[in-house]
């Protein structure tokens, strides 16, 4: 394997044997080997009894999955549960035998899989990380010197000289992470174990993720937040039933997974039209979907007439929708999302559709949205979205088109604010005490 490469996986499978009772599983284990000594037997009085029974159903978590990861690449794992993520990731780490395939590591590997894996409940905190540490490849002296940094980290006081058995999960995952960051991994997994942890753990623990990325730590990072995946990964995997169903760019991959969350979403509420993949308004390789009820047939910024634009920071950004629609949608609305370069939310508001033009069998409407451009420079998109709207946090997406329109604001003058918005924060009242002469 290239040294460039830090895990390379190659038709990767496994397969579960699911015992519909208890006694199946005691039958698999005796008939099938009385079996094949009396199959020559069997074979003349009936091929059919040749056959070798079988007394459970086959399971496949994974089925022919292969992927490469390079050195210093940080990859977020996405999915729905059930779909194999965490058995791909167990057996990367080692945890977990392949039915079939190969995975190929290259570098030291630093786990954070299943809450508590690799603790034992009766040691104390203090004898696990220096277990687990030691597993990891470390030396005792090693282990010495990192202790303090690994409990300072943990900050879990008194308790790293308690069993674990006592251990909230909180405190549980605070010092796994802790070990994981500080034994200088080449490799690091985390597998939705911060989700655990309160809001001050979890930012001290992106904060330490970001620091290793940047020294060169291949990160495998699995989250259902698709903001975190995009803003943290450079790279995404879409698993669905256990196979990959697409690779890329953390923006494009969150996407895709999105049309079929938004799918399942609607086939849960409703038996109408599925949701899929759409043509695309801006450009070849533009993302949208949605269901056939509907769709965003024109989006412009007004003073260019076009898909692009350039601002100053403090002018005043005009765009203008065209949409479409159907009868079935019934609480028609348009929403604005304003995103940033890396299509991480900014702003954004909706607008309900009260009296659309009908034109045969389709309902359609103009919407012009503006907003002061009180930004940073730099690119940012707007995404433009079809929706039949339940209320302000259930819809139904009619036809997203993700990042339809890009604009770039340039600098013109001071920048008086701190951040990506401009919040107009003002300050009515500035009191200070006179400066006092130093006293010798």
């Amino acid at each position: 394997m290239s040294s460039e490469i830090a895990i390379r996986v190659t038709d990767l499978s496994k397969c579960y044997q699911i015992y519909g009772r208890p006694q199946d599983r005691l039958k698999q284990m005796i008939l099938p080997r009385l079996h094949r000594v009396a199959r020559p037997f069997l074979k003349l009085l009936n091929p059919k009894l040749a056959n070798r029974p079988s007394y459970y159903r086959e399971f496949w978590a994974l089925k022919d999955v292969s992927l490469t990861v390079k050195k210093g690449e940080t990859v977020g794992i996405i999915g729905l549960n059930g779909s194999g993520k965490s058995t791909l990731l167990q057996m990367i780490a080692g945890t977990l035998t392949a039915t079939s395939g190969n995975v190929e590591v290259n570098g030291r590997i630093a786990a954070l899989l299943e809450l508590g894996s690799g603790f034992n409940p009766d040691f104390t905190g203090r004898e696990n990380v220096y277990l687990n540490a030691s597993i990891l490849g470390l030396t005792q002296d090693e282990i010495n010197a990192k202790f303090d940094d690994i409990a300072a980290f943990a900050d879990i006081g008194e308790f790293i000289d308690q069993p674990v058995k006592t251990y909230s999960s909180g405190m549980v995952v605070r010092l796994a992470f802790s070990v994981s960051v500080n034994v200088e991994p080449d490799i690091l997994i985390v597998d939705e174990a911060l989700a655990v942890g309160d809001a001050a753990f979890q930012f001290k623990c992106m904060e330490r993720l970001e620091r290793l990325t940047r020294s060169g730590v291949t990160l495998l990072f699995v989250s259902h937040d698709l903001s975190t995946v995009k803003a943290f990964c450079n790279h995404a995997i879409y698993l669905s039933q256990g196979a990959v169903k697409a690779a890329g760019e953390a923006e494009e991959v969150a996407e895709l997974y999105l049309v079929d969350l938004r799918d399942t979403q609607k086939r849960a509420v409703s038996s109408g039209p599925a949701v899929t993949l759409k043509p695309a308004l801006s450009h070849e390789k533009g993302m949208a979907f949605g269901t056939s009820e509907g769709r965003v047939t024109s989006a412009v910024f007004t003073d260019t007439n076009s898909i692009h634009s350039a601002y100053k920071r403090g002018d005043r950004v005009e765009v203008r929708v065209d949409v479409e629609f159907k009868d079935t949608v019934k609480r028609p609305a348009v929403s604005l999302i304003l995103q940033d370069r890396r299509m991480i939310s900014i702003s954004g508001r909706y607008f309900q559709i009260t009296q659309p033009s009908v034109v045969g069998d389709l309902a359609k409407a103009s919407v012009v949205f503006s907003f002061t451009a009180n930004l940073q420079e730099g690119y940012y998109f707007i995404t433009m979205r079809l929706e039949d709207r339940l209320s302000d946090r259930q819809f139904l997406v009619v036809d997203k088109q993700s990042g339809v329109l890009n604009f770039h604001i340039t600098r013109s003058g001071q920048k008086e604010f701190l951040g990506m918005v401009d919040m107009q924060i003002d300050c009515h009242r500035l009191e200070a005490e006179p400066l006092k002469e130093a006293v010798c």
